[in-house]
């Protein structure tokens, strides 16, 4: 027992002299600057897509920031596959069904909180995110080449998809993208999220994350992006994050400054 009691008061005297002389440890350099603001920028693949985005905060003590984040996803139906018209291969691969492009942007409110802080190099700060705030539904009509009058093709029109005239051996393949976006429509929502970040970035003043969680928007209006099913007005998807960003004193970018 008096053994173990020794060795225990010998590491936690190593423990302290590593910290105080700032031997491998992350705050070592610096620690003296209290950190006020933080930014990010972020990429996303979640269950029904990807997207990019930001996030623009201050520290609420030494373990909360509060701020604002902004975010734009494309949203893939789960029924979606894309198949290519068997005779023209030449033609672009369509999506059969699918009447909508459907892309979400987001400006939520968020508060994240640190369960456990690293301290040594090598370690990796746990911490959980809570966000709320509205998303605008972006749907963009699906334009297709239509053939004509039957196989062999004689011409091509482009048209937007109507589920009910066009049929798979008329459709020669996707148009290009850019048809279409005279016809967007906005359909409003409030959207909710919740994250678990892992941050093991080797320095104080620059961030390295990695986010899980789960996002629930819900739209004014039922969002339609496949023909033939039921459009939902709520959309729940599971989330993989990946940002890189940085945090920093105001007080001393001032002090600088003078």
């Amino acid at each position: 027992m008096g053994m173990w009691l020794i060795v225990a008061l010998a590491l936690g005297v190593f423990e302290v002299q590593a910290q105080s002389t700032g031997f491998d440890a992350v705050f070592g350099e610096g620690a003296d600057v209290v950190l006020t603001d933080a930014g990010r920028f972020h990429v996303t693949l979640h269950s029904q897509g990807a997207g990019v985005g930001f996030q623009r905060g201050t520290f609420d003590g030494a373990f909360v920031v509060r701020g604002w984040q902004g975010e734009l996803v494309f949203v893939r139906h789960l029924k979606e596959e894309k198949t290519r018209n068997p005779v023209y291969e030449e033609g672009l691969p369509y999506v059969f069904g699918k009447v909508n492009a459907f892309h979400a942007l987001r400006l939520q409110r968020y508060k994240e909180s640190v369960v456990a802080e690293k301290y040594r190099r090598g370690g990796v700060t746990l911490s959980h995110t809570r966000s709320v705030g509205a998303v605008l539904g972006i749907a963009k009509p699906v334009y297709l080449e239509i053939g004509y009058p039957e196989i062999p093709y004689t011409s091509l029109q482009v048209e937007r998809y109507e589920p009910e005239e066009h049929f798979s051996d008329r459709i020669y393949g996707r148009a290009p993208w850019v048809n279409g976006l005279e016809s967007l429509a906005w359909n409003p929502g409030v959207s909710v999220g919740q994250t678990v970040s892992f941050e093991f970035s080797e320095t104080r003043t620059s961030t390295r994350t990695l986010d899980v969680g789960v996002q629930a928007d819900v739209y004014w209006r039922p969002v339609e992006i496949m023909a033939f099913v039921a459009p939902r007005r709520m959309h729940f998807t599971f989330l993989l994050r990946y940002a890189w960003g940085a945090q920093w004193s105001a007080k001393g970018l001032g002090d600088a400054r003078s």
